[in-house]
């Protein structure tokens, strides 16, 4: 996780998810590798990618503080992402 004012290089973004609960597998959502079959995670990444958040882009973190969504700025705009979505954003930090 960076920290406020840290910038850092989109390298590139995970694409499903694990769950831990076991809920999906009850379900019989999940394959034996416990992702999803439905493909929640490849949308996800590609919705990402539309915003913005493709691998060789350059992102500050403007805003990170607990309870609120993160403040990514990207391109030549701002972004608001949920902790849980920005922790599928593999980067790496770009050192001043």
């Amino acid at each position: 996780m960076l920290t406020c004012g840290e910038t850092a290089e989109i390298v590139g973004v995970r694409h499903a998810e694990r769950h831990q609960s076991g809920a999906c597998a009850r379900h019989g959502e999940c394959g034996s590798e416990g992702r999803h079959r439905h493909g929640r995670g490849e949308a996800r990444s590609a919705r990402l990618s539309e915003m913005g958040f493709s691998p060789g882009q350059v992102v500050e973190v403007v805003q990170n503080t607990p309870g609120v969504p993160l403040l990514l700025r990207v391109r030549d705009g701002k972004m608001a992402l949920d902790k849980r979505t920005a922790m599928q954003i593999i980067v790496r930090r770009i050192l001043k």
